[in-house]
């Protein structure tokens, strides 16, 4: 389609351009190009249709597939996940028995054990106030000592005669349990247990009785009552759902306080008058805590429990507590079914989404991948065709190189004589002040000379060797300046080293002493701290200080008192060494041309001194610069890299 567009788009702006060369072209152009775009938009309408068409069968499709994947997962996951529901509510009850049979068994015959103490017997017999009031504490302590709810004992009659919670307000002693069937059974010679509601402390609670026998007579029976209520609040507390139901059909107890003391379903009324009869359960009216009429509740997967005034369908998983004869029902909700499968339809939409997205993805890679190759192709004749202009270009590029580097060897060359012409202009503008210095010396040895003759005749040995030491400190001294020069004038590859500013000041000032005596200008030098050390060429940087000096003497020829200093001062990483004089100084306007190559104001001078001196500078990664004079006059101040003590540079 954008192909089609931009085809029409071209053909337009041809027709455009065409149309005006004349009136008779254009209109036959604007024929041909309706048509042209009629044929355009109507292949690219027909080739837009069946595209829209297939998308649309690829959604339809899609759909499909995906409500289909839906209804599978919801026929099998359902299944499984109920049957995986009920397998963990049938873990759990197990769980929940296992700890309730525990608790029991944790007192199966301490009850008949307690029976065979002698203090129990004698109370029997005698219940005097001092016997009963022995017995009660003795109650009390093994009470204690047992970790149960109570323990106390009863007459032939059922009547509590001592009890472990005698001193408490809701003390057993007095009253009659003759009702209940753990004293019917122990009082008939076997020991007994049974679960109820207290009728006195209204605690849910299990009862273990035994006879007490004295010579084979049951003289009474004695009862340890335990509470099994930490156990249901610390399931509770773990988030179970469970009931504990007795084999009457009665909910004994509960994780949900409204299920507690109430029947899973309808009762018979004469059923239901048995059990408020027994008072096993209190005052509790025993109402269905759900419509399970058509179930059989202790063996149904599902079972109905109302919560809160509302009825709720209930998975169901079961256990039997033998030694409680009770039932075991963990339950959870049916909706958690319905839950977990509604997560599964979540996760398997999603991940239909993302494998759709994927070959889409990969539809589209593979368009753009056609694409590519096409541009390629494209690329590829357009790259030959242009291989013979870039050949060409590279030879002409090559050639060019080639040019540059000749360019820069002879640049180089050209460079190294300017400063050997220098350095000889320097000497040439020396010669009179060396001519000087040499002079003089020889003058010296010519009057040494004649006087050691004269002496040598009179045979004055002593003095003639006196002179001839003379003639050799002199000689010295001519080869110590002669060799200085020769340094100075000697053309070498520059070879940067650790050198004391102080030994290269040294060497500029030998040179130029004899110029500026013989100009009748003074030079002061101060060389700043003692040890700096820079690392350069020395006999470079003399060149540029001799240069620097140089034209410093020039700028004060026609100066009464000259003067020249020379100042060096140190940071942690740089080492300045500045050249001022109290000349006339340099113009504002030509101080930014005065290190052009060829720019003087001198007469007769070429122009490349300054230039080459800060050249010479800059391939020390220093800097050479201009400044105005404290006082007048002019500065240049040289600044190289500073070295440690190691001979490594600071910066």
């Amino acid at each position: 389609m954008e192909r089609q567009r931009v085809r029409v788009v071209n053909w337009l702006e041809s027709a455009l351009t065409t149309s005006s060369v004349s009136q008779k072209s254009s209109s036959q152009h604007s024929l041909s190009g309706e048509l042209l775009l009629t044929d355009t938009l109507v292949a690219a309408s027909n080739q837009a249709s069946p595209r829209r068409d297939i998308l649309g069968r690829w959604i339809l499709i899609l759909l499909l597939c995906w409500l289909s994947g839906i209804m599978v997962v919801v026929a099998l996951m359902s299944q499984t996940i109920r049957q995986d529901v009920l397998t963990e509510l049938e873990r759990e009850s197990d769980q929940i028995a296992d700890e309730l049979g525990r608790q029991l068994q944790q007192y199966e015959g301490i009850a008949s054990a307690v029976a065979d103490l002698r203090t129990l017997r004698e109370t029997l017999r005698n219940p005097t106030v001092e016997q009963v009031t022995t017995l009660n504490r003795f109650l009390e302590r093994t009470n204690v000592s047992l970790g149960s709810n109570s323990l106390f004992v009863l007459d032939p009659e059922g009547n509590a005669i001592g009890s472990s919670n005698h001193n408490d307000k809701d003390s057993f002693v007095g009253h009659d349990f003759s009702f209940r069937p753990y004293f019917t059974q122990a009082i008939l010679g076997e020991p007994g247990k049974y679960y109820a509601v207290g009728v006195v402390s209204g605690w849910r609670g299990y009862y273990f009785s035994a006879p007490i026998f004295s010579s084979g007579e049951v003289l009474g029976v004695v009862v340890i009552k335990i509470l099994l209520e930490p156990v249901f609040q610390r399931l509770r507390d773990e988030g179970a759902e469970y009931l504990i139901v007795g084999y009457d059909g009665v909910v004994f107890a509960s994780s949900q306080p409204d299920w507690a003391l109430n029947s899973l379903q309808a009762l018979p009324e004469s059923r239901r008058q048995a059990i408020r009869g027994s008072r096993r359960y209190g005052n509790s009216s025993i109402t269905p805590v759900g419509d399970n009429s058509e179930l059989d509740v202790m063996s149904s997967e599902q079972i109905y429990l109302s919560l809160e005034g509302i009825g709720h369908a209930y998975l169901v998983g079961r256990s039997l507590v033998p030694q409680g004869g009770w039932h075991v029902l963990s339950v959870s909700p049916v909706s958690v079914v319905f839950k977990r499968t509604l997560h599964f339809c979540v996760y398997f939409s999603l991940a239909f989404g993302v494998l759709m997205l994927i070959g889409l993805y990969w539809r589209k890679h593979l368009e753009v991948e056609r694409h590519v190759i096409e541009m390629n192709h494209e690329l590829e004749r357009r790259v030959t065709g242009l291989t013979a202009e870039l050949r060409e270009s590279n030879t002409e590029l090559q050639q060019l190189v080639a040019h540059y580097q000749r360019a820069q060897t002879e640049l180089e060359a050209t460079q190294d004589q300017l400063v050997q012409a220098a350095k000889l202009a320097v000497l040439g503008e020396m010669s009179a002040g060396i001519n000087h210095e040499l002079n003089q010396p020889l003058l010296a040895l010519q009057t040494y000379a004649e006087n050691s003759l004269k002496l040598s005749q009179r045979e004055r040995h002593d003095m003639v060797a006196e002179n001839l030491g003379e003639i050799v400190q002199i000689v010295q001294s001519m080869h110590i300046i002669v060799s200085r020069l020769k340094v100075f004038a000697r053309r070498t590859p520059p070879e940067p080293r650790a050198m004391r500013v102080s030994e290269v000041l040294d060497g500029a000032m030998a040179i130029m002493t004899p110029l500026l005596h013989r100009k009748r200008i003074d030079i002061q030098v101060f060389p700043g701290e003692s040890g700096l050390t820079i690392l350069c060429e020395p006999v470079q940087v003399q060149q540029v200080l001799i240069n620097l000096i140089t034209n410093a003497a020039d700028a004060l020829s026609d100066h009464e008192a000259g003067l020249i200093r020379v100042e060096v001062c140190a940071s942690e990483d740089e080492v300045s060494i500045a050249v001022r004089d109290n000349g006339p100084g340099i113009a504002p306007e030509i101080q930014g041309k005065i290190f052009e190559p060829f720019f003087t104001t001198k007469a007769r001078g070429l122009g490349i001194g300054l230039a080459l001196s800060r050249r010479i500078i800059e391939t020390l990664s220093g800097t050479l610069k201009v400044d105005d004079g404290v006082d007048g006059g002019t500065a240049f101040i040289l600044t190289l890299p500073r070295l440690g003590e190691a001979g490594v540079s600071n910066d």
